[in-house]
């Protein structure tokens, strides 16, 4: 399957917001109060602690990175490799009402694009509770997908019931950690716990938060893997994340670190002038009149348009 020069396959755009999806429920996952106990040498139980006291932080900057290497089934590809597709997300997170505002940026690789050369897109995107906006950066205006077509953060497992899944998950025997030295981190100077994740206990673990149980030929399909985490000694938030997937043909290696936790942050809507309510035309088509008005929206913590930074190298 390939791209044309002009934009990116819903495919590939709903694999990249699924991606960003999965990393922003790691930070999500729990939520509690921070353990003023002693710190834990166990590595079980400094991923256990971590999770609330993450979950307790009001608010975060999240940074993503993840480089997929498409293989030769990737993406309707046939026994040919088809280069790496990278995406990079810094975002600003509101923990407590699961909203974000922050700056995606992907690059695909020419093959899939078609036309010699790699494609970059570079998008906007806030996500309220209620709606997600997206900004066309030729136009400078928003498209709104209201919450009844798939827009938004509401709605699916609450938090507390991904934090009981990730608790059972490393509960289980089949799940084991590694503490490895100390090293310097985003925040600080963290622990460094490597847990090793089966992919069959994962599978069934999140069954739960599906609805419905994940059955065996499914469960075989998820890979176990390993995760790097690195826990800031001082405050138990976690600092890093690291690890590498694969599965049908696509290996993705992804890099999630946090920063500025429980600074302020306040994640508005974009001004109804410069707004497309896509709602208000589904099934129908149609948007509002261009517009050359840029405009800063989303996050206090931002002083230059469009206000988000831009995002690092891929994953090395």
């Amino acid at each position: 399957m390939k791209v044309g020069a002009g934009g990116i396959t819903s495919h590939v755009r709903r694999a990249r917001w699924l991606a960003f999806g999965l990393a922003c429920a790691l930070a999500l996952a729990a939520c509690g109060n921070g353990d003023a106990s002693p710190r834990p040498t166990d590595p079980r139980q400094i991923l256990v602690t971590a999770i609330a006291s993450t979950a307790a932080v009001p608010s975060l900057r999240l940074h993503i990175e993840v480089a997929s290497d498409l293989g030769g089934g990737a993406l309707g590809g046939i026994g040919q490799p088809r280069g790496v597709m990278t995406m990079g997300v810094d975002a600003d997170v509101d923990l407590a009402t699961r909203q974000f505002a922050g700056r995606a940026t992907t690059t695909m690789p020419a093959a899939i694009v078609g036309n010699g050369a790699p494609a970059q897109q570079v998008q906007d995107v806030i996500v309220t509770t209620t709606a997600t906006f997206t900004r066309n950066s030729s136009t400078g205006r928003w498209s709104k997908i209201p919450a009844g077509i798939g827009g938004g953060f509401g709605g699916g497992p609450t938090n507390e019931q991904i934090a009981t899944m990730l608790s059972n998950l490393l509960s289980n025997p089949s799940v084991t950690y590694e503490l490895s030295e100390a090293s310097s981190c985003t925040l600080g100077t963290c622990d460094h716990v490597v847990a090793h994740i089966d992919g069959q206990s994962l599978g069934a673990a999140l069954g739960p938060l599906l609805g419905a149980p994940i059955d065996a030929a499914s469960r075989a399909m998820i890979p176990s893997f390993d995760v790097d985490v690195l826990v800031d000694q001082a405050t138990s938030v976690i600092s890093e994340l690291r690890t590498t997937l694969s599965m049908q043909g696509v290996s993705a290696r992804i890099l999630i670190s946090t920063s500025n936790p429980g600074q302020p942050v306040q994640i508005v809507p974009p001004p109804p002038a410069l707004t497309d309510d896509i709602g208000q035309n589904f099934g129908g088509g149609g948007f509002g009149p261009d517009a050359t008005i840029l405009e800063e929206v989303g996050n206090e913590l931002s002083s230059a348009e469009p206000g988000f930074p831009a995002p690092s190298a891929a994953v090395p």
